[in-house]
């Protein structure tokens, strides 16, 4: 197993890299135990689908506000400071507030701090990517990805305790024990992590430069990006992925539990198929795609994720299994489509402006999902299948731009797909 390129690059991880690999399923595990039953707990304590789509859309609509700020802030700050203060705010606290929410206006209030979490987002992608090879990204995000489906095995816990004592107090329990979790998961990476080369001189660039200062040549740098068919490219495919990801997190539960009628419990079960065929694909197949590039593998993953959603658009009532297909289809095609993804997007930004040019990705990405949350909500005050047409709709359009894009993008010699 140590020769396999995964297992190999895991255990020669070190520095940064090591320290964000490490510690992250401190996060993953409290976050899969909750996730399934998001939607199904917020819509427990009477929130209707449009309140849950306009809480989403919230969520998105501050994430945008601090992504803005996330290149200026990680810089002045620096990525370890910044990543220990931002995780706090946007992961510690708004687990405390959706553990004693009793209304919408909680959801409202913890989407504020959630929103945060795109400035660390910003400064824990430099953390991990900035002192390790170009050449182990794919495999380094490959871990990261089976890292959080391997978290996913703890969900029965959640099946269970759901099933005995139903979702409100259960999902009141989860979320104090992910305060807990993944507290302890900010203190310990803070504590083995260094600031990286890059951040030692952005850090030192800023010191006498005001956040302001620093934004304010954020023109320069969005004119770089519209500039990239690269980075276009990447944006493109980062805004239908974060859509369509938006749409599942938010309304499969709501789909399966209240127009096919499956019992709330069995929404713990789904992610681990999920997960396994996800491990497995990344463990076995992925190695062995590098040589095809980006291009075909995303096509094929698109392509799966269209097919997907005609299975669950096409479930009948009542039906346990049609469920499990789709989860089976859907994870093929996130293997295939979500390393590559995030690696696309690390390797198209100039490294020296990394955290400004995230910032900026990060920003347009949100601006332009922001009406999708309550749209998807409003599609599913009327029919629960709706949000789910729309995800289809939105995969066919992906799969157009990546066929033209990497067009456009070998004509001009760009260099990933």
């Amino acid at each position: 197993m140590k020769n396999h390129p995964l297992i190999n690059t895991l255990l020669t991880l070190r520095g940064n890299p090591r320290a964000c690999v490490y510690t992250e399923p401190l996060w993953c595990i409290p976050h899969y135990l909750y996730i399934p039953f998001v939607s199904v707990y917020m819509s427990a304590l009477f929130l209707t689908d449009s309140q849950i789509g306009l809480v989403a859309s919230a969520t998105m609509f501050f994430m945008a506000i601090f992504a803005l700020l996330s290149g200026a802030i990680t810089d002045k700050l620096g990525r370890k400071k910044t990543t220990l203060i931002f995780d706090i705010l946007s992961w510690s606290i708004p687990c405390l507030l959706w553990a004693f929410s009793q209304n919408f206006w909680w959801f409202m209030v913890a989407a504020a701090f959630n929103g945060m979490m795109q400035i660390t987002t910003n400064s824990w992608m430099c953390l991990l990517v900035e002192d390790a090879e170009k050449s182990a990204m794919v495999k380094i995000f490959s871990i990261i990805h089976i890292i959080g489906q391997m978290a996913v095995i703890f969900a029965p816990i959640s099946a269970v305790l759901v099933n005995r004592f139903s979702v409100v107090p259960v999902m009141r329990g989860l979320y104090l024990f992910s305060f807990l979790s993944m507290t302890t998961k900010f203190i310990i990476l803070f504590k083995f992590c260094g600031e990286t080369e890059v951040g030692k001189v952005r850090k030192k660039e800023t010191a006498n430069m005001t956040i302001f200062k620093i934004l304010s040549g954020y023109g320069q740098i969005f004119k770089r990006i519209l500039e990239s068919p690269g980075m276009m490219l990447a944006l493109g495919i980062s805004v239908i992925f974060n859509i369509t990801s938006m749409i599942l997190v938010n309304f499969f539960g709501l789909y399966t539990t209240g127009f096919l009628l499956i019992p709330e419990h069995f929404l713990a079960y789904y992610p681990i198929v999920r997960s396994v065929i996800i491990i497995s694909f990344l463990y076995f197949v992925q190695p062995k795609l590098s040589r095809f590039g980006f291009k075909r593998p995303m096509l094929t993953g698109v392509l799966l994720y269209i097919a997907s959603h005609a299975v669950l658009l096409t479930a009948p009532i009542e039906n346990l299994i049609i469920p499990f297909v789709y989860i089976i289809v859907e994870a093929c095609a996130y293997s295939l489509v979500m390393p590559n993804r995030d690696s696309i997007v690390v390797l198209l930004i100039d490294p020296d402006e990394r955290a400004r040019i995230s910032s900026i990705m990060i920003v347009l990405t949100l601006c332009c999902s922001i009406p999708f949350g309550y749209l998807a909500g409003w599609l599913s005050d009327m029919d629960r299948r709706l949000p789910f047409m729309l995800g289809a709709a939105l995969f066919m359009i992906v799969f157009v731009v990546i066929c033209i894009g990497g067009k456009l993008m070998e004509r001009k010699e760009d260099v990933v797909l």
